[in-house]
């Protein structure tokens, strides 16, 4: 890494990552200490806590900005897209129900879950293009694609059902993502 500027791109990618990382961490010490009220329902506590998880898995990810050699202007704003959409999808999902206005914890969800979902499903997006520019398209780029039409379809749904169903479909596709990256990342040691 004698490239002055992948360093500057890897320290926005992770100055972003952090803010998202703590603005949801935050969020998750308040409802653990009973400071959120109203405390959010358990899916919407699945989804930030998938959040989490997913902006820790990017924040590992960071290491493979270290081998790009040369960036231009247009990389760095792409590159640096994708942690933006995180931090925009935390901010919605972790945000709190109004208490004066006594909205139910299944209406709040569901008035944030379309933004929440089409910005992860643009997060999807983005991670294709990403495999696509680095020419890096695989099994784990399958699972990204059928995560992001799943986020499509959970945006245009108010059946909570379907999106507990969601939910869990999208944890398998996120843990088996991390497992096929960790038997690549071994297979190439």
């Amino acid at each position: 890494m004698d490239n002055p500027s992948t360093l500057l791109v890897a320290i926005m990618f992770v100055t972003i990552l952090g803010i998202a990382i703590g603005n949801t961490l935050m969020t998750c010490a308040d409802i653990a200490g009973g400071l959120r009220r109203p405390v959010p329902e358990r899916l919407q506590i699945s989804w930030i806590l998938l959040m989490l998880f997913a902006l820790l898995s990017l924040f590992w990810e960071t290491t493979a900005l270290l081998e790009v050699e040369d960036w231009l202007f247009i990389e760095f704003v792409y590159v640096i897209s994708g942690p933006m959409i995180l931090l925009f999808a935390t901010s919605i999902i972790t945000a709190a129900a109004p208490e004066d206005l006594g909205v139910e914890s299944h209406g709040h969800y569901l008035e944030l879950s379309g933004r929440f979902f089409l910005m992860l499903a643009l997060h999807e997006l983005w991670i294709l293009g990403i495999d696509y520019w680095y020419a890096n398209l695989n099994m784990i780029s399958l699972i990204n694609a059928a995560m992001m039409f799943l986020f499509v379809v959970l945006a245009l749904s108010s059946n909570l059902r379907l999106h507990v169903a969601g939910a869990l479909l999208i944890w398998l596709g996120y843990l088996f993502s991390v497992v096929l990256r960790t038997l690549e990342a071994t297979a190439a040691q």
